[in-house]
């Protein structure tokens, strides 16, 4: 059964970090939710912080992926932070996932949760995907989606939007 209250809007986020699929890509060996937020965080531009739970198996998982690797090329430079989280377990699972974030170039870093530690922590025992939550600098939860939402990526994009604040004007047309 679900005896731990999962967190919610307002609730700090579980602390992670964990080693990446894409280090090259990504930039770096780790990543997590500990390493963004808070006094400690080694990346002072972070405003928002996603963390986006998925699986090679979750087929709307997979729609998600070239989504998130969108909104981080436009709106990393504002301050978006992107950590995908992988629970695949199985061997094949996690060839495929390399695979899957080849394909689609991603270049945020994407966790390799393969004991699911951090997915029980924000979703639970049976762990709907995909899940997305948003994060304050200082690692309060200011938005969660758990299990499939059709409508997330319009979602998604409005809630940036929101928390992130248009782009400066004139911004858009230099790129």
């Amino acid at each position: 059964g679900q005896d731990v209250a999962l967190p919610g809007v307002g609730a700090d986020a579980p602390l992670f970090a964990l080693p990446i699929y894409n280090p090259e890509a990504a930039g770096r060996s780790r990543a997590g939710t500990m390493l963004l937020v808070g006094e400690d965080s080694d990346d002072k531009d972070a405003k928002l912080i996603v963390v986006s739970f998925m699986a090679s198996h979750c087929k709307p998982c997979l729609k998600e992926l070239p989504l998130l690797q969108k909104l981080h090329a436009k709106y990393h430079e504002r301050g978006l932070r992107i950590i995908g989280v992988s629970i695949d377990s199985e061997p094949e699972g996690q060839k495929r996932m390399s695979e899957l974030i080849a394909e689609h170039k991603v270049t945020f870093p994407v966790a390799r949760d393969q004991y699911n530690f951090t997915a029980r922590r924000y979703l639970g025992t049976t762990v709907p995907l995909p899940s997305v939550f948003f994060l304050d600098r200082s690692g309060a939860i200011t938005f969660v989606s758990r299990g499939y939402d059709k409508e997330i990526s319009k979602t998604l994009v409005a809630t940036l939007e929101r928390q992130l604040g248009s782009p400066p004007a004139g911004t858009e047309a230099k790129k």
